[in-house]
């Protein structure tokens, strides 16, 4: 196994210049010491993203995204991380040589070597298919109305017949018997025997989302009476079928740019909806719908539009995908097609203008359900009424986001005739996933303790600590320090501020995960990465029984904050100094002592001006320090 050295990614880092690059996919426009422009990742209509040359950094105050030309590469082009250092070494003509990293079980190089085997059988199948044992496939394939673009596109390719050739192609071309298990491009019997899993057949290879080839799926050309219409690839070291979306390595910018995703429930589904124009469409590859591959949806869409058959089979999964979708977070519509069509043959039998009509027809989940329940005689009596509610209750219970839940509650009520107050009380608890969610509230109300501070805070001054807290515990408040306020480490007062506020930068540079990346750090002191840690954990929201009571709350600025906390260490400096000249006086002499006096007299006049700027009338209000308490009472 290999890796790219970290003196390299630093340098390819420093030398890359983060305005050119964003600006070939973006339109910037400078202001003052930054670049601004409309936000590639979500739609907006006001610039709000930022390109901070001097750092080499991003941020989108729309979004939130943010990170270096790096990380603006992964986002943007879907890149993991070595691919887009590498991508952006050569540009640069900066050569990376490998070096090896520790992989003691062996499992990462079995990886690399299964997705290697996976790829040579792909470019296998590809060749066979433009050779003439391919005739019948691509008969096939014109059959079905797939044109060379999309073939090419989507990698189809066929399988040889003979028994053993992929496996002998494969053998011939450096890999062993482990990789081809590895790959599960063969099959063992008890008795000993090997032979190819896929022979014969037209091959779809199954990607992830970075392109890489993790499976196949293989559809019989001519029919037989005992052949299964599809094979399928097993689970394997590279292949986990629950997590892996069917093209959506062609399909996640369109998605990313509609923020929406079209569902459906087979390969050829997706291939035909590709070509008629419909890119943002994605299918299960093996397996019914999961939640983890819905949840990958979150990346790139708020909505997902399922699009299933309209048999009772697809009725029933579409009911499922619902669920789940929503517990992913993701808005839900259903298109209902016409009986025994799928979005393959509506397109061949009836063209892309049907198709597009049936989209923009979508339903909402509840409409759709409501009236699926209604078919199947769900609505005809008070007991199964209830149970209908009690489903959709459900699955209302199930969504992440808290505001969402009561307007669903309160349009199922109207759709059954109920009072929502009936219905809040019973829905059940929301199953959360196990993913990272923004903390958009107020601040307000302690939600979780922090751990005891410890008199190693001593050493920061206050101004500091109410820093470090907008920087981790605030949404966007590193990028407002970085981006508005142009701070660097030297922006603070004390070694050790200055020290925290290096590796936070560092943390937001790398990872993106700053308290991960601090924890692990080998070298950072305890104390330290205990006192981040508390900090970070310092988070609050608004007391739900604030709503009791007819109050206004005030809204919380950061950037006062962020410019308060500034000038008071700009203060603490002056004192400093003021100091400093003190001490120097005492013991000074004739002209020396006048010139300290002289200092010691600007001094003090720079000191009562930022102390008037910081208490003046006209501040909004002192720094919120309040955090600090961690003794307070709860604000209900």
């Amino acid at each position: 196994m290999s890796r790219i050295p970290d003196h390299i990614i630093d340098q390819v880092r420093e030398q890359a210049n983060i305005v050119q690059i964003i600006g070939e996919h973006v339109q910037l426009k400078k202001a003052g010491r930054n670049y601004l422009g409309l936000c590639p990742f979500h739609n907006e209509r006001t610039p709000s993203f930022n390109v901070n040359a001097e750092r080499g950094m991003f941020k989108c105050f729309g979004c939130g995204k943010g990170g270096n030309v790096i990380t603006f590469l992964q986002e943007h082009q879907h890149l993991s991380f070595p691919d887009a250092v590498r991508q952006l070494a050569t540009r640069l003509n900066i050569v990376i040589p490998e070096e090896t990293i520790d992989d003691p079980t062996g499992m990462q190089a079995r990886r690399e070597e299964a997705r290697a085997a996976l790829r040579e059988a792909a470019r296998l199948y590809t060749d066979i298919l433009h050779s003439s044992d391919g005739a019948p496939a691509r008969r096939f394939l014109s059959s079905r109305g797939f044109d060379d673009r999309t073939i090419e596109a989507f990698g189809i390719g066929a399988a040889p017949a003979a028994w053993d050739a992929t496996m002998k192609h494969l053998l011939a071309n450096g890999f062993t018997d482990q990789h081809l298990d590895d790959a599960g491009l063969v099959v063992r019997t008890d008795e000993g025997k090997v032979y190819d899993r896929f022979r014969g057949r037209l091959m779809f290879p199954i990607r992830d989302d970075a392109g890489r080839v993790v499976g196949f799926s293989a559809r019989v050309i001519t029919a037989t009476s005992d052949a299964p219409k599809y094979i399928n690839s097993p689970q394997t070291i590279v292949y986990d079928k629950s997590r892996v979306l069917y093209g959506l390595d062609l399909a996640k910018r369109a998605i990313m740019q509609a923020r929406s995703a079209y569902v459906v429930e087979g390969q050829a589904d997706v291939i035909a909806m590709h070509q008629a124009g419909f890119t943002a469409t994605v299918a299960s590859s093996g397996t019914a719908l999961t939640p983890e591959q819905l949840r990958s949806l979150t990346r790139y869409a708020d909505r997902v539009v399922l699009v299933f058959d309209a048999d009772a089979a697809g009725q029933k999964a579409m009911s499922r995908g619902i669920e789940i979708a929503l517990q992913a977070g993701l808005d839900v519509q259903c298109v209902v097609l016409p009986e025994g069509e799928d979005p393959d043959s509506m397109i061949q039998q009836h063209g892309t203008e049907a198709m597009q009509e049936l989209l923009n027809a979508a339903l909402p989940w509840m409409t759709y359900q409501m009236e699926r329940f209604r078919l199947m005689g769900d609505l005809e009596d008070a007991v199964r009424k209830a149970q209908a509610v009690r489903t959709m209750l459900g699955w209302i219970g199930g969504i992440p986001d808290e505001l969402r839940r009561p307007f669903l509650i309160q349009e199922l009520a109207t759709a059954f005739e109920l009072d929502a107050s009936l219905l809040t009380p019973i829905v059940p608890t929301p199953i959360v996933p196990t993913m990272a969610q923004p903390t958009t509230q107020t601040v307000v109300q302690r939600q979780t303790q922090p751990v005891a501070l410890q008199p190693q805070v001593l050493q920061l001054l206050p101004s500091e600590l109410e820093l470090l807290r907008i920087a981790l515990a605030v949404d966007h408040g590193l990028a407002l320090m970085v981006h508005q306020f142009d701070m660097t480490a030297e922006s603070f007062a004390t070694t050790r501020g200055q020290s925290l506020f290096h590796h936070i930068l560092l943390a937001e540079h790398e990872t993106h995960s700053i308290i991960d990346y601090i924890q692990a750090h080998p070298t950072l002191p305890q104390q330290d990465k205990d006192l981040l840690q508390s900090i970070s954990s310092s988070v609050v929201v608004l007391s739900t029984k604030w709503k009791e009571f007819d109050v206004d709350l005030p809204t919380h600025n950061t950037a006062r904050s962020i410019a308060d906390a500034l000038l008071s260490i700009a203060i603490h400096r002056k004192t400093e100094e003021m100091q400093t000249l003190l001490t120097a006086e005492g013991s000074a002499e004739g002209d020396a002592r006048l010139d300290l006096q002289r200092k010691m007299h600007a001094v003090a006049t720079v000191i009562e001006e930022l102390r008037k700027r910081r208490y003046s009338p006209s501040s909004n209000s002192t720094p919120d320090l309040t955090w600090l308490d961690v003794n307070s009472t709860s604000a209900s």
